[in-house]
This record gives structure tokens, sequence and C-alpha cells, in this order.
């Protein structure tokens, strides 16, 4: 096997389900009806909600559930071979989580853009709507914590990256201001962003900027707390779809890489076992974005359907968003897949950005061999970087909403108007806060893995929820139990089960009742979701679809 047939494989297996697979789901589950209103009109605040432009809108949602996660899940899955990597996130991707975030950004989006939180309040129960949002943010904490000190880690090792990724924080609020105040097309905004990026990486390889760790370590917890409370126009949104534009220029310098490359796979196809445990359930641990991710329930409902300008939109947004995240994801397991298996044990001892540093700078020198490979490995570094700060914005935005909804369900008061803003900067405050202390504690590998676990559980309320929509407005709901099964009882209970097991070996009791809690918690969703599902009636049906064909 060599990196052009991997490679061509895999782009046949995401095209062919956005195609046949999103189109199925489009036609029978999910039916786009033309001129319906959406929340981003009807409930504009230019904060939260707002009809933003549909381009810049996919780059922003594409970059903020990909991030650093499918990268890192890429290059430390292929621990087990590459090929059950490989196979997780094309034919999983295709049949879980590609499904998942279409259907829950579309039922966001005929619900006023309401979070999963509140959906699953609403058509499930409001206990369920609670554990909902603390397994969401217990979720993000997991991956946001550790992004905290691999990105830190990073810039000290590699110094050339800080005058781009100012570049690229700067251009953002430039671009943000000429495409929603001037009135730019996105095309000359992006250009010039790109330009001012293209020249800071220039201006990094020639002055880098060193900072030690615990100097990088506050930077990246600080940033986060701005970025979460301001509105998404002003930098989040068009810095994410610099990110894309980026990450697609770096994508497919890696695919030319590999498919004119032709590179032997030096790893193993298939591990049976490693240090970190079985390929089953460790895999599904260790992968979670770019194949199934319940987490991304909280980007596709109250953090992209509310600036969606119509719905003929959601399919292609969240389809193909994260159809594309996997392909995030195979960057990562490529880079990882050509490097000898003693070299990647070294690398994945540093961390996975190290495997994607190098691995990608071998693909991409091996055809593009007039940019030195010391060259490439900066540029990698970058990508990743880009990705992991994306990651730090969009959850700690999340973050903040969840823990303020949370506060209003508990409380049954909603936040004063002179109150708002200081409780989003007092949420993302101690959001960001907790993160570094889990950080701080530096069980990196345990704690990457805690995401994916908390994540599929997520999922489980995400295909529940689905389902309970379909039934009250009158539709089949086949492909999601199939869907909810799958999940439970291959990838979801079995993980958490033995990841606990995992953290009581190595005495890190401060983690290992997360995993049972979660499954405690999901058994108790189980139990409202079936009590809420054989309480529907008839009437409610009838009332159900009539608001769906009405509108």
């Amino acid at each position: 096997m060599t990196t052009t047939s991997l490679t061509l494989i895999g782009m046949a297996i995401w095209l062919l389900g956005f195609i046949f697979v999103g189109g199925h789901l489009q036609k029978v589950y999910l039916k786009y009806k033309p001129g319906r209103p959406v929340p981003a009109v009807e409930l504009r605040d230019d904060v939260d909600f707002y009809p933003a432009n549909p381009v810049t809108l996919f780059g922003d949602h594409w970059a903020s559930i990909a991030g650093g996660a499918p990268l890192a899940g890429g290059a430390t899955g292929a621990m087990w071979g590459f090929l059950p990597a490989f196979l997780y996130i094309t034919i999983g991707n295709i049949f879980l989580g590609s499904p998942h975030d279409y259907a829950t950004m579309h039922v966001s989006m005929r619900k006023k853009g309401k979070t999963i939180g509140g959906l699953i309040s609403e058509l499930i129960s409001e206990r369920s709507g609670k554990m909902g949002v603390v397994l969401g943010w217990f979720s993000i904490a997991a991956f946001t914590a550790t992004f905290l000190t691999a990105l830190a880690k990073l810039f000290v090792a590699t110094p050339q990256l800080t005058l781009p990724t100012i570049a690229f924080t700067v251009s953002g609020v430039i671009m943000g201001l000429l495409i929603y105040k001037v009135g730019w097309p996105v095309s000359w905004a992006t250009t010039l962003g790109v330009i001012i990026v293209a020249i800071c990486v220039v201006l990094g390889l020639k002055y880098p900027i060193s900072l030690p760790f615990y100097a990088w370590f506050a930077i990246f917890t600080i940033y986060p707390i701005i970025s979460a409370s301001i509105p998404a126009w002003i930098l989040v949104e068009p810095r994410n779809f610099l990110n894309f534009c980026f990450m697609c220029v770096g994508s497919l310098a890696l695919l030319i890489g590999c498919i004119v490359g032709n590179l032997p796979l030096q790893l193993p196809a298939v591990i049976a076992t490693t240090a970190k445990g079985p390929l089953w359930p460790m895999l599904f641990l260790t992968i979670s974005c770019g194949a199934l991710t319940g987490m991304h329930s909280f980007w596709t409902t109250g953090y992209t359907s509310r600036r969606i300008p119509d719905e003929k939109f959601v399919r292609l947004i969240g389809y193909g968003g994260e159809a594309l995240e996997g392909l995030t994801a195979f960057v990562a397991l490529a880079s990882a897949a050509v490097l000898p298996l003693a070299v990647y044990s070294e690398y994945i001892g540093q961390g996975w950005i190290f495997i994607l540093q190098n691995g990608y700078a071998q693909i991409a020198g091996s055809v593009f061999t007039f940019i030195p490979l010391e060259v490439w490995a900066v540029w990698g570094g970058l990508l990743g970087s880009i990705f992991m700060i994306t990651t730090l914005e969009s959850g700690g935005r999340n973050m903040r909403i969840f823990m303020l909804e949370l506060y209003t369900m508990v409380t049954k008061k909603a936040i004063s108007p002179q109150m708002q803003t200081p409780s989003k900067w007092g949420a993302a405050s101690l959001s960001l806060g907790a993160c570094a202390a889990l950080a701080l504690s530096g069980a990196w590998f345990y704690i990457w893995v805690l995401f994916p676990c908390l994540s599929s559980l997520l999922a489980l309320m995400s295909f529940m929820t689905v389902i309970i929509w379909l039934k009250l407005v009158g539709r089949p709901t086949g492909y999601f139990w199939f869907a909810l099964m799958f999940t439970t009882f291959i990838v979801a209970i079995p993980g958490a089960v033995y990841l606990s097991y995992t953290y009581v070996v190595q005495n890190m009791l401060y983690l290992a009742w997360i995993p049972p809690l979660a499954i405690v918690m999901t058994l108790f969703f189980y139990f409202d979701f079936f009590k809420r599902r054989n309480s529907i009636t008839e009437k409610d049906i009838a009332l159900a679809t009539a608001e769906e064909e009405a509108m």
C-alpha cells in the first residue's frame, strides 16, 4: 500500500458519501423547504444571530469543528496501524459522523437556533438537557486542556511560528471589519489576509520570537477568554475562514505529495495492541473528530445554525463540513503512516504535533523538492498551531454558552440585559481557568482520550434527540436507530468502561470517576428518551407535522 492508493480510495469514499448518503438523508429524513424563515434573520442580534456570508461561514464552521482534534486523532490513532484509523475516518465518517452533524444542524434550524441542550430539554426532558450541557462542557474542557499544553510546547520548540500566528489574529480582525462594516467582497478581504500572513511566515523564519513555556501557556489561556466574549464577526469567523484557506492549501500540498510521491506506508497496517491498550475500543477513544464526534452538536446547533442565511446550505455545511474534517484527519494519518514505526514511536512520546510536522515534511518535500524540508516542517507546525488555536477559540465560546445555559436551567432565571456582558466574560474566564488547571495536571494522553469518550456518549444524546424530532414530524427513524445502536454498543459504552479501567490501573483516580459518571448520565438519558418516545400521541404528531409543513 502506498500514499497514492490510500489517498484516492479515501477521496472517493468521502465524495460518494456526500452524494449518496447525504442525498438520501436530505430526501427522506431532513427535507429542505425553499424560502423557510431562518433563525439568523428572525432572531438577528449581530452577536450570535446574523445571516453570515455562506462562504466564510462554511470555512468558519469547518475550522471550528476541526481545530486540532482531527489532526491529533489521526496522528495518535495510527499507533494501532494505519488501516483501522483509515477505515474509521472514511467509513465511520460518511455513515455516522457526517449524518450526525447534518441532522443536529437541521433540527436546530427548525427550532430557532436552539443549542443541543435546549433541543434535548424541549424534545426529551429538562433533566436530560441539563445532563447534556454538563457532559458537553466537560468534553470540550478535556481537549481544550490538551491543546493548551501542546501549543505551549510547540511554540517553545518552533519560535518561527510566533509572527505568523500573530498575523492570523490581526488579519481576522481586519477581515471582519472590512467584510461586515466596510462592505468588501470576501475575496478581497481574504486576499489581503493571505498576503499579511504570507509575509509574516517569511519574516517568522528570519526573526523567530522565543518565550518560555509558561508565558505561552498563559497567553493561550487568556486569548480564548477574549475571543469567546466578543461578537463572532469581529475575529472568530473571519480568522477561521482564513484558517480554512491556509488549511486547504496545506491539505492540497499534502494530497499532491501523497498522490504524485507514491510513498510506501512504513507503519504496519494493523497493530492489535500497544502500550496504550488494545485496538478495540482504544481506537474509538483516540479518534473522534474526523469520524464521529457528538460534541459537534454544540457547534452545529448553538454556533453555526444561528448564522446560516438560507437552509439550502445546511447539507453542504453540516454533512460536507464533517466529511472535510475526515480529510483533515487523513492529513495527520498519512503523515504518520510514512514514518517507520521506531521513528513514529519516538515522536508520539513528544506529542502528536511532531508527527504531523515531520511526516508532512517528508510527503510534501518528496514532490516540492525546491522547498527545504525544514521549511515544510515549520509549515506543518503552523497548520497544527492555527487549528489548535481555533479549537481554543470556539471551545471557549461554547463553554461560555453552556455555563450560562446551565445557570438559566438551574435557576429558572434569565440573565438581565445589564449582566449579559459581565456574565459572558465571567463564564469564559471560569471555563478557561478550569482547563488550565486540568492541563497542568500533566496527564496528556489520558486527558485527550477522555474527550472522545465523553464525545461518543454525547453522540447518543444527539441521535436520540433527532429520533424524537423525526417521530414527531411523521418521518422514518430507521437510519438514526442504526446510528444510535452502533454508537452505544460498539463505540461509547465499551470505550468508557475501558477508559475508566485504564485510569484505575494508572492510579489516576482524579479522572477515573468521570467515564462511569458519564455512563450513569447516559442511562438516565436513555430512560427519559424511551419515556418521551412512548408518550408521544397521534395528536402530538399531528401538531408537530402541521407546524413543520406550515413553516
